[in-house]
């Protein structure tokens, strides 16, 4: 892929469906007494892992219909390169009585299952790696679990999940990305499923009512075109909706930290250029915006810290991608342990590789488009993984 610069950009967008609601709602789904219909799903690489994992669970996928069995059974989970939907399985095989085997590709099977797997022990499943691939055999009983939650916040809400089956106390400790969380619990709300809380400590009571569940607009793909408006000109996105626990909708702060200028609707959000300057930022609840908020530093004016706890566990290296393509174009950038230094000035236009990441992809596509000169983007299939219409987007933006 060539992108050549542009002067200016100006337009607006439909926000693409969450990757990450649609995750829940089907494995909520699955979860449910009756069928349960899921309107405007996402479909991507990620969440077509998770309807083929519910489907070896036991239920039937018609589209945006889901009809689960009575009991999930035992199977063959293969959750591709989707972290949510690997972790997510291997909680919920806890819940099944017998053997069930989860893999992955690639990156997966580096990812990390540890603090989930403990606690699964702990529940008293039979676990036979700490990583990709492995197997599950259950059934666990209902009681309590602590889990380390300092590497994922997806080994808490699989637990959660598996809390609407059996029944389940879950203490989180020392949670990163704590509005996933947040999102998990409001989704099963909507599913009936009851629970208590105090803190990081939760009750989830046993039983997930059928639903008609709408997925709402994901903040964490649009903002790379919001990114593109701060950097650019002006990009309205709709169907975000302001009330929303999403995680990345945080990046709306740290756009306005930059200077840029944002405005806010029931259900849009514009994002217009203004007089960036850089700033220190942790992203650790919204680590998936890192890419492209390294992206909008490179073009801020002073010297930038952007850091997040878990960035090096993600489907790259993140800090270690950004870093090698942010030098490739010219920005001067130190590593951290957990993040990016970074001195604004003006990229020019370079080969970019993309380390089979989606989202570093998507950031340096954008970051391309006010480089001097012109740049090429190596294996853009990756964007396939959340957003397989990303670059026909980002032309229908351009004009």
């Amino acid at each position: 892929m060539i992108i050549t610069p542009v002067d200016e950009i100006r337009g607006e967008l439909e926000a693409l469906p969450s990757k990450s609601y649609t995750h829940r709602a089907y494995f909520l789904a699955l979860l449910a007494e009756e069928e349960s219909t899921i309107e405007n799903p996402l479909f991507c690489d990620d969440t077509l892992a998770t309807v083929s994992a519910i489907r070896a669970f036991g239920a039937e996928v018609n589209g945006k219909t889901v009809s689960p069995p009575e009991e999930p059974s035992p199977g063959f989970v293969y959750a591709r390169e989707s972290g949510t939907t690997a972790r997510f399985s291997t909680a919920l095989a806890g819940g099944i009585n017998g053997r069930t085997l989860i893999d992955g590709a690639r990156r997966l099977r580096e990812r990390p299952m540890d603090g989930l797997v403990k606690a699964l022990k702990d529940l008293g499943a039979g676990i036979s790696s700490s990583h990709l691939p492995l197997a599950v055999k259950g059934p666990v009983k209902s009681g309590k679990v602590s889990v380390d939650a300092s590497k994922s916040s997806q080994f808490v809400s699989g637990l959660l999940l598996l809390g609407a089956k059996v029944g389940l106390k879950v203490e989180a400790m020392n949670p990163v990305s704590r509005p996933y969380i947040e999102m998990t619990l409001r989704t099963m709300e909507a599913f009936g499923v009851e629970f208590e809380r105090e803190g990081f400590s939760f009750e989830v009571y046993p039983g997930v009512r059928r639903a008609k569940y709408r997925v709402p607009g994901d903040y964490s793909t649009a903002s790379f075109f919001l990114g593109a408006g701060a950097l650019y000109g002006k990009v309205r996105i709709n169907n975000l909706l302001r009330d929303d626990v999403q995680a990345d909708i945080a990046f709306l702060d740290a756009l306005e930290e930059f200077g840029a200028k944002v405005r806010r609707g029931s259900d849009y959000v514009e994002v217009e250029r203004g007089e960036l300057k850089a700033i220190t930022l942790d992203c650790s609840d919204f680590p998936d915006s890192f890419p492209i908020l390294a992206v909008i530093a490179a073009y801020a004016e002073g010297k930038s810290v952007i850091r997040a706890k878990q960035l090096r566990f993600k489907e790259s290296d993140r800090v270690r991608a950004m870093a090698v393509n942010l030098s490739r174009v010219g920005v001067k950038v130190r590593e951290l342990g957990d993040g990016l230094e970074i001195e604004g000035g003006r990229p020019r236009g370079a080969r970019i590789e993309t380390f089979k990441d989606h989202r570093i992809a998507m950031a340096m596509s954008i970051a391309a488009l006010g480089a001097e000169g012109p740049s090429v983007i190596e294996d853009t299939e990756s964007v396939s993984k959340s957003y397989p219409g990303f670059f026909d987007d980002l032309r229908r933006l351009l004009g």
